[in-house]
């Protein structure tokens, strides 16, 4: 694991926007059902926990590593 590889979990992360924007564009057209945006909506939740944590924990190991100064 490098600064590289940080970046590109940095990078991952940003797709948040995306997947938020692909969920309104289903609202708008009338697609989703209550029940099926909760779930969506769920999901990214836990999707982007996930990549967060990981972001993080990639974080602190190149910070331990004196990659950052």
């Amino acid at each position: 694991m490098d600064r590289f590889d940080f970046e590109q979990q940095i990078m991952t992360c940003w797709n948040v926007v995306e997947d938020v924007k692909t969920i309104g564009s289903a609202i708008d057209s009338g697609k989703l059902s209550n029940d099926t945006l909760h779930n969506a909506l769920i999901g990214i939740e836990t999707l982007y926990q996930m990549k967060f944590e990981k972001l993080f924990e990639m974080f602190e190991v190149l910070v331990r590593r004196g990659d950052f100064k």
